[in-house]
């Protein structure tokens, strides 16, 4: 694959790892709500651990560092839906803190607990995936404003992400939230997160 599209597909593959997580913290709640499973507190502790450490730590900082700050310096035609996915970025943090305060207020018995994270896991759900949408069009109409040296730069600082879940270096504390996303993702889903590909550990 040439640059552009390798770093088309390793953002869109990071894309796709949070979307799953998501869901299945979205199913999982569903299914506690109505009493057909019980609620499993290390599970959803994990998925928002994986949400913080690389989604909010690793991803959101790359694409400002570099996919939106190229965009950037070659044109200014981006400067409006760039500054609104920075400014996601940044509230998609301050919501993140705010989930594990719910979980928390849940865990501890705090009335409405399962309701109010429910809603707000909803949420932000929504959220992100408006958010991906309005990214991975960027990335479409940036492909006549980047050339091949900025898209080698963004594909380098990409490739060396390594995703604790979907990556090559599973983390032991997301296995078994690897496995609960295999379990309920359909089985082309499945597929696809199995070939997700990453490189290294999270670097700058």
């Amino acid at each position: 694959m040439s640059a552009r599209e390798t770093a088309i597909a390793t953002i869109r593959a990071e894309h796709r790892s949070l979307g799953q997580v998501l869901h299945t913290v979205q199913v999982l709640l569903s299914k506690v709500a109505v009493g057909h499973v019980a609620v499993d507190f290390g599970l959803l502790a994990a998925a928002l651990y994986y949400i913080d450490d690389f989604p909010e730590r690793c991803h959101h900082p790359k694409e400002d560092e570099y996919l939106f700050k190229r965009l950037r310096l070659r044109t200014s035609a981006f400067d409006g839906v760039l500054d609104r996915l920075q400014t996601d970025h940044v509230h998609s943090a301050t919501t993140l803190s705010a989930l594990h305060r719910a979980l928390v207020h849940y865990q501890g018995g705090a009335p409405e607990g399962l309701r109010l994270l429910d809603a707000a896991i909803n949420s932000y759900a929504v959220d992100m995936r408006e958010h991906f949408a309005t990214e991975e069009q960027v990335l479409v109409d940036a492909g006549s404003v980047l050339n091949e040296g900025d898209w080698t730069h963004i594909a380098w600082a990409f490739a060396a992400n390594d995703d604790p879940l979907f990556g090559d270096n599973q983390r032991l504390e997301f296995t078994q939230l690897y496995h609960r996303i295999l379990l309920l993702a359909p089985r082309k889903v499945r597929a696809g997160l199995r070939d997700i590909r990453t490189g290294s550990p999270c670097t700058p």
